[in-house]
């Protein structure tokens, strides 16, 4: 690959990344504005067209006025408040076909150049899949909120929340290995790349209890930190039967993990920037990054708890989350090359 292709595909990846963030946090602020099944239909062309006359708008709003959500929740709103939900539902799809057109077109003209080799070509593809199936995801999450009880399934929210940070994470993989594609791998630090799985696994734990507490909305419930109801460890932690679906749909439990997990992950950050400090100055700065990535996570967590789910604050609480992510695929990069 030469440099200006090499430098073309670099631009482009960073590219994707910074507006898949965008999405990602355009995608909180839908959730939290309730703003989710204000287009309870999908229309890949056509729907590119907002309304823009009073007919139309009463057309799209009759349209909402036909589910649940409307006839439950909504049955008072007016004309112009349906417009506000609106337009974050519908800027958020638009940006979802951005990014399908962003990689498309691009991908196309590369391949063309020969500025893909076999491999990063598979990778792209394999991109392409994940892409499709998001947008799959997110038609199948907002379906799950047309129905009697106009609530999206907290479990097709976490889906989509956790394929989005897969995404972004591959992308970012991508890219780093693109950049330094000559460097040698390393095969002494093995423990350590062991340690960073583990981290990684356990926060993507925390992505999908964070997406279980939006969805049921225990983020708005038991706002005092560290205690609940005055207590660590609170009680009715398991009182629906079965036992197990205390993990996934219990409120007081799902926010009672998302909490501690997000600890642990912390802790575990800690004591793997302690351990690596030692092994070259490079990881040694960037696991300083990462403590400071992790410390402020948490703080900003327990605020906006303490904010009952403050939008604003809820939405750096992601941003800081897709950082902290980046970070650690960074690291993990640097442990197995030069």
């Amino acid at each position: 690959m030469n440099i200006k292709g090499k430098k073309y595909l670099l631009f482009w990846l960073r590219l994707s990344l910074v507006i898949l963030v965008l999405m990602v946090v355009l995608g909180g602020i839908t959730r939290l504005t309730q703003s989710g099944l204000s287009i309870p239909y999908w229309k890949p062309i056509t729907g590119i067209f907002p309304p823009i006359d009073m007919i139309s708008w009463q057309n799209e709003f009759n349209e909402y006025k036909k589910y649940p959500e409307y006839n439950k929740q909504n049955y008072n709103m007016s004309i112009e408040e349906y417009k506000i939900i609106y337009y974050w539902e519908y800027f958020h799809r638009m940006i979802g076909r951005m990014i399908g057109l962003l990689f498309f077109f691009p991908f196309i003209y590369f391949y063309y150049k020969n500025y893909l080799d076999k491999n990063l070509v598979k990778k792209l593809l394999f991109l392409l899949f994940l892409g499709m199936l998001q947008g799959f995801m997110g038609w199948y999450m907002v379906k799950s909120g047309l129905v009697e009880n106009p609530q999206v399934s907290h479990y097709r929210l976490s889906a989509h929340l956790f394929l989005a940070f897969i995404i972004i994470a591959y992308i970012y993989k991508v890219e780093i290995s693109l950049k330094y594609f000559k460097q040698n791998k390393i095969n002494k630090f093995q423990f350590f790349n062991k340690f960073i799985n583990i981290i990684i696994v356990v926060f993507f734990i925390q992505i999908i209890y964070g997406a279980f507490t939006a969805g049921l909305k225990a983020g708005k419930l038991w706002n005092t930190f560290p205690l609940i109801e005055g207590k660590l460890i609170p009680d009715n932690l398991f009182s629906i039967d079965p036992l197990y679906l205390n993990l996934f749909e219990h409120k007081k439990m799902v926010q009672f993990i998302h909490r501690y997990n997000g600890i642990l992950l912390m802790i575990l950050v800690y004591v793997f920037s302690f351990k690596v400090q030692n092994l070259k100055p490079l990881l040694d700065n960037k696991s300083r990054a990462l403590i400071a990535l992790v410390s402020c996570q948490v703080f900003l967590g327990i605020i906006t708890l303490i904010s009952k789910s403050s939008i604003v604050l809820s939405s750096f609480h992601q941003i800081l989350a897709i950082f902290l992510l980046l970070q650690l695929i960074n690291i993990k990069h640097f442990l197995k090359y030069e």
